[in-house]
């Protein structure tokens, strides 16, 4: 009897191999449809926006209407790509309905002016439905596991058009100091995927040309540096801004409905202060601008505060959009001060920032690699490491958690997630 079911075994095991990569299609086919509807829905709205500007003072009521549905109907919903992380590390419930609300609510948000992004979306999309997907097949525990990681990739590539990129993302998300190895094909294959049945429904992305690169030398590896710096330093400071409104809206109103008209309303008092469309939406044009050398040192301070504002007072959308115009607005102008190509550095910010913010290193390379070619390899790596070290234990994501400390001086931090290190140093003393 046991040796007949030690030859059931692999047949079991096939079986479910099978199963597994026959719903990685599934999943992925269906993320990248849904990715190219969700880009195409706000092109629509973005250009009808932009020709009807009173919009902006409706957010307020916007603000209102998603809390309300995210508080009496969301069950969770509210914490998003957080849950999605979660999700990685348990079996949880993770309601189908966050998929159909980010979706919504993005395009809504970006409609009435928001300055928020599209990642947020996709890559919540792809999370809800593989973890669907693996409760109505009743996967086990890893088949569960790398299936939410390959859903993850699926959504960030086929937003982005970046699928090496999407595929190290589905497997560092979760973490800070870790790549979950373990998923590699799974990531790469839906990755892969979803970002071609994306294009073959007619998805473009824009085109960022990196230009040619400055000489190697002390001059030019010295201004890299103290840029990546300030990479990094933006990409910190954004999330503790962005954190940091959201936890003082939430202290300063108990009612959720005042809290979110009033936060609302700050953003189209901040917006209105600042000329025409620049610093609402995804803010496209601010990129394009950067890598002409026509941003100022004013641009990525507006980005970042508008952004943090919108995401702080419960938009929908994403970060990392935004991210990478605040990246490559910083880039373009230190290009213009340092007399270096505002392309080249632009370029650099563009992906550095958002890779600190997303304590998502790899990730960062291979994003530039994607958007600009192999040649600048070096200065991504540069770029992203220091970036990455110097953003210290924050993130846009707070339920990622922390296996591998950035430095010996945060050591005591790992183990823990990232919105938890505060407790937790105050229950130590």
């Amino acid at each position: 009897m046991e040796e007949r079911q030690q030859a059931l075994h692999p047949i079991k095991e096939l079986k479910n191999l099978l199963l597994f990569y026959s719903l990685i299609i599934l999943i992925s086919i269906a993320t990248g449809v849904i990715s190219h509807y969700l880009l195409a829905a706000l092109h629509l709205v973005t250009d009808y926006r932009q020709d009807h500007y009173y919009l902006l003072f409706f957010l307020p009521f916007i603000g209102m209407l998603m809390a309300f549905t995210y508080q009496k109907f969301g069950n969770d919903s509210q914490k998003g790509n957080n849950l999605i992380i979660e999700s990685t590390e348990r079996e949880m419930m993770v309601p189908g309905r966050m998929a159909l609300f980010t979706f919504i609510f993005t395009i809504i948000s970006h409609l009435f002016g928001a300055s928020v992004g599209r990642e947020g979306s996709a890559v919540q999309i792809g999370g809800v439905l593989a973890n669907k997907t693996a409760d109505a097949f009743h996967l086990e525990k890893n088949y569960r596991k790398h299936l939410i990681h390959a859903g993850i990739s699926a959504g960030f590539s086929s937003i982005f058009g970046t699928p090496l990129a999407g595929s190290f993302f589905g497997m560092e998300m979760a973490y800070v100091g870790k790549l979950e190895r373990s998923a590699l094909i799974p990531c790469f294959f839906s990755s892969y995927l979803a970002n071609y049945v994306s294009e073959m429904l007619g998805t473009t992305h824009d085109v960022h040309p990196i230009g040619s690169l400055p000489p190697f030398n002390l001059k030019v590896l010295l201004i890299v540096l103290l840029a990546s710096i300030l990479f990094g330093a933006f990409g910190r400071f954004f999330t503790l801004f962005t954190h940091s409104m959201k936890r003082f809206y939430s202290q300063l109103f108990r009612n959720y409905l005042l809290r979110a008209f009033v936060a609302s309303a700050i953003i189209v008092f901040v917006i209105t202060m600042t000329p025409g469309q620049r610093f609402m939406g995804l803010s496209l044009p601010l990129i394009d601008a950067a890598f002409v050398g026509k941003t100022t040192f004013f641009d990525p301070i507006m980005k970042l505060v508008t952004t943090g504002l919108s995401l702080g007072a419960g938009l929908q959308g994403g970060e990392v959009t935004p991210l990478f115009a605040i990246g490559s607005s910083l880039g373009g102008s230190l290009g213009n001060l340092f007399g270096l190509s505002p392309a080249f550095l632009a370029a650099l910010g563009m992906i550095a920032v958002f890779g600190c913010a997303a304590n998502a290193p790899l990730t960062t390379v291979m994003l530039g690699i994607d958007l600009f070619g192999a040649k600048a390899i070096p200065y991504f790596i540069l770029a992203s490491f220091v970036s990455y070290f110097i953003s210290g234990h924050q993130g846009i994501y707070t339920s990622q958690m922390i296996i591998q400390s950035k430095n010996i001086f945060l050591k005591q931090h790992e183990g823990y997630r990232i919105g938890t290190i505060k407790e937790a140093s105050k229950n130590k003393k």
